[in-house]
């Protein structure tokens, strides 16, 4: 498994936490924030409304384009896997198409609306995500205090295997892939990615990282990691870092129509400095 960067910018960032080390007087604390995916920004050629390019989270799309969204008939390539082909309004899948599902490969006609499959009885959009979500605390205890920090915050619990989430946590999991057939599962941390948020801790901590870092690991049907790429502003040397820890996670492998098959892991994270008052 060799790591790999294969973006040097993500128009999906949200920009560094603002803190200058020399001058800051207060304390600081290493938080990281496990965000949901996100499309991004794209960069390609649009000419007569007729788009060709890439996504700034490795989606590539080539067609129908209008007022900057996806509009008219178009197919997108999927990072997560998978594409579709076929109609679009503003942005969102709307009308018939062709889906290529994630893993399996099969491809079948759908029908969306507003981005929804309305072809086959499909499980309800998951609510969204707590305000406070999920977070893991520091061993150690804020000083004259029985106070833990929280280090890293997360829409999902940080330390379950996918079986172990709530139903409506497994479809919010689901949601983050446009083209996973009904009724099929991803591939997730087997037992969540706790070790690996707590090594980026360590690593905001003693080397002052504050960037978003994007990092697809790619699982196997045997649920053996195949390949890691990662894609931050960050230094060589720490996307590298990142890629390996998270290659070295252990993985439940997707399924297809109950059967294992390979897919992708998304780990959008935002590696942040807080200074505490």
């Amino acid at each position: 498994m060799k790591p790999t960067a294969f973006l040097t910018t993500l128009g999906l960032l949200l920009g560094c936490a603002a803190t200058n080390f020399a001058e800051a007087t207060t304390p600081k604390q290493p938080e990281v924030y496990v965000k949901l995916p996100s499309r991004g920004s794209f960069a390609g050629t649009v000419a007569n409304n007729v788009a060709d390019g890439l996504f700034s989270n490795g989606d590539t799309y080539k067609g129908g384009w209008k007022d900057g969204k996806p509009d008219g008939i178009g197919t997108m390539r999927y990072a997560l896997g998978g594409a579709y082909e076929g109609e679009w309004k503003n942005g969102l899948r709307d009308g018939k198409g062709v889906m290529s599902f994630a893993g399996s490969g099969r491809r079948a006609e759908v029908r969306f609306a507003d981005d929804r499959r309305i072809d086959v009885a499909v499980a309800p959009a998951p609510p969204a995500p707590s305000a406070t979500g999920f977070f893991l605390l520091s061993d150690e205890e804020i000083t004259g205090s029985h106070i833990r920090n929280k280090l890293v915050y997360s829409p999902l619990p940080l330390d379950r295997g996918f079986d172990d989430l709530t139903p409506e946590q497994q479809g919010l999991v689901r949601s983050y892939y446009p083209a996973l057939d009904a009724g099929d599962d991803p591939p997730y941390p087997l037992t969540g990615g706790k070790e690996l948020y707590k090594l980026l801790e360590s690593m905001i901590r003693y080397h002052a990282l504050k960037d978003d870092v994007l990092v697809y690991v790619a699982v196997d049907a045997d649920a053996k990691v195949s390949s890691v790429s990662a894609a931050s502003p960050l230094e060589p040397k720490f996307r590298e870092m990142i890629a390996t820890a998270a290659g070295l996670l252990k993985y439940k492998p997707a399924k297809c129509a109950r059967q294992p098959c390979p897919g992708i892991v998304p780990f959008n994270l935002k590696l942040h400095i807080n200074a505490l008052q």
